[in-house]
């Protein structure tokens, strides 16, 4: 058939017109459909199925008005049949797109996100970080921290799944659809506002949007002083919950605290921004000292006092023993008033089980760390120490699960991934190693963990020419990073002609812990030994499972009396006694052990 006669049967049969009404009618009930299912708490995934139907209609309504004739005797077959091939290949590939948009839609097919849950809970709630309207950029730290404040008030509520603070900072500054950032955070209710500081006033307007469309079912503004910071946020965490209650009957009962003197809050959020961005450390510390010493009675300030120390033993470059000593004096302290304080705050138990990790009493820091996970639940960065204790004592498969966990609560918090690849690493899971390896590069691009990770996992298992080709490509992106390598790598493996002043300046300049990894592959054991007492009692903690975690070279060192003098001094026997022995590992009667 030539094309201008199909054409003609194409309007003889009436298909424009079939097809033009089916268009309009099917736009209408989806506009519909939009409104009502969500009025009726219809689940996400109901209205992609109507849409998916209403497109199906389409190259069937089509189909139909080619094939029957509407005539004066009724609806009959057209028994003119030719050109029917063409039409029906086209409705055919139309059936194919509608199918492919509706599959694509769905999270398991879906690249790109980090992570997509499935389908959102109604009673999942996300606090977008507030935007400062103060018009000082240098002012974004309060913003921020009436965000977090307000995330924890409303983590508290038992019947609330509030995403962790790490995944919706992701989201600050970069507008967007309501629907499609609840989408990519699996959430159902979003709370959205802003924040006016002027000296001592303060004015916050806050929302609660529901993600299914868009529509706003609170929205208030608040002028308050200052001093009065703690009681607006449990106002506005009361708000939210009533208004959750008309359509979810979840309840938020907010327990009042007590005011805060102005300049220590202050100072407060500003040590935690700093903490935060794992920036000016001694200046984070500086600032939540001043808070504490304004407000002594303010617990959060001190646990999160005891968190920033901890943090800076990752952070400082050349740790030295009598650094690495006061900061470990400074975290105990500070966490101790916490626990004075607050004893059954979270944060609180997060600081006491970092305590008993770096005094080598893993399993009290076990504890700390559950205890700390069932007073909130959507606390994430106790999560990441619960999966890293489990990785540094050999219970990898669980340390694994912990980190999946976490990564699912907030799949935009890095070292969240880190945990993940570093027990991939252990565990010889390459594919595992390459998909941390993806998203830390995604999220944290500068960050040398993301950098690095498959070179050290290659340096580990001694796959000499696989390590030599991704330092090559770490050179080429990021040049100054791979400095220390250049020397390290080839010194591990045993090449001759090392400079011994270069290779003495890159184990200085590595990153915190990063050339121990070198020193196994060498299996230069008095070696490994005198550069990790130099560390202090963050990364000392690692000593047995970077032994662990390596093939061949790490294994045979396990045997050596030095290595398990090592491993008992830090403390993983005691453990081990009490929770499990790790796999190849066992007990030689009271006071001995081995591992092969």
């Amino acid at each position: 058939m030539r094309i201008d006669n199909f054409f003609s049967e194409l309007k003889r049969r009436k298909v424009f017109k079939v097809g033009a009404a089916y268009l309009i009618v099917a736009w209408l009930a989806v506009q519909a459909a939009s409104i009502g299912f969500p009025a009726f708490d219809a689940p996400p995934w109901a209205l992609r199925i109507f849409i998916l139907i209403a497109l199906l209609g389409f190259p069937i309504a089509v189909v139909m008005a080619w094939v029957f004739d509407i005539t004066r005797e009724g609806v009959k077959l057209d028994s003119q049949t030719s050109g029917s091939k063409g039409l029906f290949g086209v409705a055919a590939l139309l059936i194919v797109l509608a199918l492919g948009w509706y599959f694509y839609g769905q999270p398991s097919f879906r690249k790109g996100d980090v992570t997509t849950p499935a389908v959102a809970d109604r009673n999942s709630i996300a606090v977008l970080p507030f935007a400062n309207m103060s018009g000082k950029a240098d002012q974004d730290y309060f913003s921020d921290g009436m965000t977090e404040e307000l995330l924890n008030v409303l983590a508290k509520v038992p019947q609330l799944k509030v995403v962790a603070r790490t995944s919706v900072f992701e989201f600050k500054g970069k507008g967007g659809d309501v629907r499609e950032i609840g989408r990519k955070l699996g959430v159902s209710n979003i709370v959205e506002g802003s924040v006016r500081r002027d000296r001592e006033q303060v004015r916050v307007t806050a929302q609660l949007v529901r993600v299914a469309d868009g529509f706003h079912i609170w929205s208030e503004t608040y002028d308050r002083k200052l001093e009065g910071v703690f009681a607006l946020q449990d106002e506005i965490a009361r708000r939210i919950g009533a208004a959750l209650k008309l359509s979810l009957g979840v309840s938020a009962p907010v327990a009042a605290r007590a005011p805060i003197d102005p300049e220590a809050y202050d100072e407060y959020l500003k040590g935690r921004a700093l903490m935060r961005q794992r920036g000016d450390l001694p200046s984070a510390i500086a600032h939540l000292k001043a808070a504490v010493a304004k407000a002594p009675e303010f617990a959060a300030g001190w646990s999160s006092l005891s968190l920033t120390y901890e943090v800076s033993f990752w952070y400082t470059t050349h740790m030295t023993p009598a650094l690495a000593a006061e900061f470990l004096s400074g975290q105990a302290a500070a966490a101790e008033r916490a626990a004075a304080l607050e004893p059954d705050a979270a944060t609180t138990e997060h600081a006491l089980g970092n305590v008993a990790r770096a005094q080598f009493h893993y399993a009290d820091a076990e504890r700390h760390y559950l205890r700390a996970m069932q007073i909130d639940p959507s606390y994430s960065d106790v999560r990441e120490d619960y999966s890293e204790v489990l990785y540094e004592v050999g219970r990898l498969e669980d340390s694994m699960r912990a980190g999946r966990q976490l990564v699912t609560l907030d799949p935009y918090f890095g070292i969240g991934w880190n945990r993940i690849l570093r027990t991939a690493m252990a565990l010889d899971r390459r594919a595992e190693v390459e998909e941390a390896v993806r998203q830390l590069r995604a999220i944290s691009p500068d960050n040398f963990i993301s950098k690095l990770g498959l070179l050290d996992y290659l340096v580990a298992y001694r796959r000499t020419d696989e390590a030599r080709a991704e330092l090559g490509e770490i050179e080429a992106r990021w040049p100054k990073d791979a400095v220390f390598a250049q020397t390290l790598l080839p010194w591990a493996l045993g090449e001759p002609g090392i400079d011994q002043g270069r290779l003495r300046a890159a184990i200085a300049d590595a990153p915190p812990g990063e050339a121990g990894g070198y020193f196994i592959a060498r299996q230069d054991i008095d070696g490994l030994n005198a550069y990790i007492e130099t560390l202090g009692a963050i990364p000392q903690q690692y000593y047995f499972i970077d032994l662990y975690g390596s093939r061949p070279a790490g294994h045979a060192m396990l045997r050596d009396p030095r290595v398990k003098a090592m491993i008992v001094g830090y403390g993983f026997p005691a453990y081990w006694r009490e929770k499990g022995w790790p796999a190849g590992c066992r007990p030689l009667g009271e006071t001995d052990f081995e591992c092969d």
